[in-house]
């Protein structure tokens, strides 16, 4: 092989390393791109809808406004924050424990008076491990969301879910609520912020189940 064939053959070789390369640092950034999208929905929860759906999701019939619910609680790959007023509804139940059992972490924030009124989830929950926390208090602790994965460094997207929304049957089938989903970063780390404040403050109910 003379020197200009070699020269050519040589050339043509890094071209093509450079080229492979470029293509591949590409094809990630767009997959990347593809994994982290942006999330902004409003689910409206209205009395009297009788649009109903078989859900891959429950056992139940339920309505089309339930079953993005739960599509979004599916979702979480590391993490899932709960802050809210009342627990009730069997479905939602079922997904945290099964998130818990796959080795999601999950917290739980609760209102002291509402965690053991009738129907509640809560012994349910504890009797599984999951940390739970609460404050006696005469202020009621009313706040409604919830955080999926915004624990640091995962590929996932980090989102929150917050509006008028109790997690009880009447509020998902019987009032007009509604809920908020969005992956937009201040208001996910202001909502975090707020978690993790009340995580500190409140205590742990164990003992009282």
């Amino acid at each position: 092989m003379s020197f200009k064939t070699y020269s050519k053959a040589i050339f043509l070789l890094l071209t093509v390393s450079f080229v492979s390369h470029a293509a591949f640092k590409y094809f990630r950034r767009q997959k990347k791109k593809e994994k982290i999208k942006e999330i902004n929905e409003v689910i409206m929860f209205a009395h009297g809808t009788r649009e109903l759906r078989r859900s891959k999701y429950s056992k139940c019939v339920i309505t089309p406004s339930m079953e993005r619910l739960l599509y979004y609680l599916n979702l979480p790959k590391h993490s899932i924050d709960i802050c809210m007023y009342v627990f009730t509804n069997t479905d939602l139940t079922n997904i945290v424990l099964k998130l818990n059992f796959k080795g999601v972490k999950v917290r739980l924030i609760v209102d002291a008076d509402m965690a053991f009124t009738s129907g509640s989830s809560i012994r349910r929950l504890e009797r599984q491990g999951i940390p739970i926390r609460w404050m006696k208090s005469t202020n009621l602790m009313h706040h409604k969301f919830c955080l999926i994965d915004v624990m640091e460094g995962g590929k996932t997207t980090p989102f929150v879910m917050a509006g008028s929304l109790n997690w009880t049957s009447q509020a998902l089938s019987g009032n007009w609520e509604n809920l908020i989903i969005t992956s937009q970063k201040d208001l996910v780390r202001q909502y975090k912020d707020e978690f993790e404040r009340l995580w500190v403050l409140f205590k742990p109910i164990v003992g009282y189940v």
